[in-house]
Parts: C-alpha cells; sequence; structure tokens
C-alpha cells in the first residue's frame, strides 16, 4: 500500500480511504486479519493514534471488527462491501 498523504484532508480520513479501497478491491478479503495498529503506524510513517482513530472510525462504519485479544478483521458483510 502506497502511503502519500495530501496535506488538504486530515491523514485519518485518508487512511480510511485507502484501506476501504483495499477492502472493496479484495485486495483485503472478508475475515483476513489486518496488520496491528504498530505496524500500520510504522509502515505509513504515521503516529499509532492516527491508526487507531481510522480504524476505530472504519469499525463504526462496519467494515471491519474486532476479535478480543486476536486484532481486527475485515468485515463478512459482502452487502456493506459491494454497496461501497
Amino acid at each position: 500500500m502506497s502511503w502519500t498523504f495530501d496535506n488538504n484532508k486530515p491523514i485519518y480520513l485518508q487512511i480510511m480511504e485507502k484501506i476501504k479501497l483495499q477492502i472493496i478491491s479484495h485486495k483485503l478479503e472478508p475475515n483476513q486479519q489486518l496488520p496491528t495498529v504498530r505496524e500500520l503506524a510504522s509502515e505509513a510513517g504515521v503516529n499509532p493514534n492516527t491508526i487507531q482513530r481510522a480504524l476505530s472510525d472504519l469499525e463504526r462504519e462496519g467494515f471491519v471488527y474486532t476479535k478480543r485479544t486476536s486484532g481486527r478483521f475485515v468485515t463478512e458483510d459482502l452487502d456493506l462491501i459491494l454497496q461501497s
């Protein structure tokens, strides 16, 4: 995933868009585990809190879900993915 950011838009929104695009284009498959917050932050070169905010918002929208002690995963909701 290419991590270049536009200074005119909040970084967490851009991260959300990039992850959504990966889900919609099936580069991230349903039930696939996402990298950890720290891994994503290191890869993107941003603060872990920025990644946390993006993932929390994606979870609120239903694109990812959390399994306690296991991490975050891509939704199984194909209808949500297809509507996007």
